[in-house]
């Protein structure tokens, strides 16, 4: 018989945790894992999966969100419940009681945050031992959760995401197109940033290395692509030191590829980051990237030879960093190549089998 798998997750929008579980869910093996898919709450631009869906309407956290997702879990007879995001995780932990599924909790996160995370690691230190399974996204992930559950005999294991190599493919997009669709000169230096405006992705400080560069007599174009709550302020902050036509906000952009193949060098520059699927994207790209020296990013990039970790987090070592890259072709050209070789093994064979392993031994 197959085992049959619930993924719940808070929203089905554009972002790192629904595409891991859209890849989980469209690469585990249908003759095995029959897998469907419970969003807490509904968003306007959801991102297509290959799986029967449900979509509670629960906004906030709602006590009813636990009785659906057992409610659920009963009626499709449901062995597993995979858990992704925060509400999503401390529902299911709830929920756990009310149904005879085996749970795990997939950390993609949400355990680094301030403000609310505070309660949640609370939440999570409590309940985690209802859980059967964690998995976390990089090492950084699994040290913060065991340092969250105090000891607790929780077993947590690594498996990091994966990207469709096939999506992000720089032989599926022309660079001149690409370049051309942004209104770029052949001779333009474009660095480019993708995921969402809120303070922990850090775009404000894209704005500010850009306003460093152009005082430095180092033309670069900056491209910021995704949407989020942070939009106005950026757009202010881009008004304000008179960089309108040097740092473009693009929007969000469902086919990031495209945008991406205009890059000569990208920037992650997360205050946080479990993991980092935008990073990894863009070396898939052969894009060189700089990154922030937080979460997992360092077990993606390895410094000078995959690209460029920051010494620390600011806009003087980001403009910095670009400023080399800008200067020297060859640089580029090496970490790119580096860059591109070690992202083919985030393909998703190793991933899928140890979540498959996992579900076996579960159910």
């Amino acid at each position: 018989m197959k085992i049959r798998v619930l993924h719940v997750i808070d929203h089905l929008g554009y972002g790192g945790a629904p595409f891991v579980v859209k890849n989980i869910v469209e690469r585990v093996p249908a003759d095995r894992i029959e897998s469907h898919v419970c969003a807490l709450r509904t968003n306007p631009r959801s991102i297509p999966i290959n799986a029967p869906t449900v979509n509670l309407h629960c906004r906030k956290c709602n006590p009813a969100a636990v009785q659906a997702i057992a409610r659920l879990a009963k009626e499709r007879h449901i062995d597993i419940i995979h858990a992704h995001l925060q509400k999503a995780i401390i529902s299911s932990l709830l929920a756990i009681s009310l149904c005879p599924s085996k749970l795990i909790v997939h950390e993609h996160g949400p355990i680094f945050r301030g403000g609310t995370g505070c309660i949640y690691r609370r939440l999570l230190w409590l309940l985690a031992p209802r859980a059967d399974a964690i998995v976390a996204n990089s090492q950084a992930t699994r040290s913060a959760i065991q340092k969250t559950l105090g000891g607790r005999e929780v077993p947590v294991m690594v498996v990091y995401n994966f990207i469709d190599l096939d999506r992000f493919d720089p032989v599926r997009h022309d660079r001149c197109a690409a370049r051309q669709s942004l209104g770029l000169e052949a001779d333009e230096f474009v660095v480019g940033s993708v995921g969402r405006l809120d303070r922990a992705k850090g775009a404000d400080l894209l704005v500010d290395a850009a306003a460093i560069l152009r005082d430095k007599d180092c033309p670069c174009r900056f491209f910021i692509v995704g949407d989020g709550p942070q939009k106005k302020r950026l757009e202010r902050r881009i008004r304000k030191r008179g960089l309108d036509h040097i740092v473009v906000l693009t929007g969000l952009r469902e086919d990031p590829a495209a945008v991406m193949r205009a890059f000569d060098a990208a920037v992650v520059p997360s205050r946080r980051e479990a993991f980092g699927i935008a990073a990894l994207e863009l070396m898939h790209m052969k894009v060189p990237v700089i990154v922030s020296p937080v979460g997992g990013l360092p077990e993606l990039i390895r410094q000078g030879q995959t690209g460029i970790v920051l010494p620390r987090l600011g806009a003087e070592e980001i403009a910095e960093a670009v400023q080399r890259l800008a200067r020297d072709g060859a640089l580029r050209d090496r970490l790119a190549e580096n860059a591109f070789e070690f992202s083919c093994s985030f393909d998703g064979a190793g991933q899928v089998e140890q979540i498959v392993k996992l579900y076996k031994r579960l159910a």
